[in-house]
């Protein structure tokens, strides 16, 4: 007669393997997906919107901080002289479409000055970004 052996029981940390395997691999999906995005040169605290009236895909993007300084790109300026960086930087970027992330705490003269130096150079469009309101 034919002896077979007896099967041996399997060890049962041997079907975490495949777990471990996916949750490394999410884990570093999410590591790069999550540096896709470069970050802001500033951190402002953009007031609240009433509406939700996001604006997609604006190439200029200029941020204003809270003490009224402009930045344009990697550039500082002061909002009262940035009529001709402004036209400069719209002319690298090759658009007339502004969009300005001014904090909340930024002096409106300073917006306005900045406003009016973008109307001198012929901006077309000028977006305010807000932050979605609760």
């Amino acid at each position: 007669m034919i002896e077979f052996d007896e099967e041996q029981p399997r060890r049962q940390f041997e079907t975490l393997i495949p777990l471990i395997n996916v949750v490394f691999l999410l884990l570093i999906f999410f590591l790069l997906a999550g540096t896709m995005t470069p970050p802001e040169p500033v951190a402002v605290a953009l007031p609240q919107g009433e509406l939700n009236d996001r604006e997609r895909d604006l190439p200029a993007t200029l941020i204003m901080e809270a003490d009224g300084f402009v930045w344009l790109g990697d550039r500082v300026v002061d909002a009262k002289i940035s009529g001709p960086m402004v036209e400069r930087y719209l002319g690298e970027q090759g658009t007339k479409r502004v969009a300005i992330k001014a904090d909340q705490e930024a002096p409106a003269e300073a917006l306005l000055l900045l406003m009016e130096g973008l109307r001198e150079v012929g901006v077309e469009q000028v977006t305010i970004l807000t932050e979605r309101g609760k």
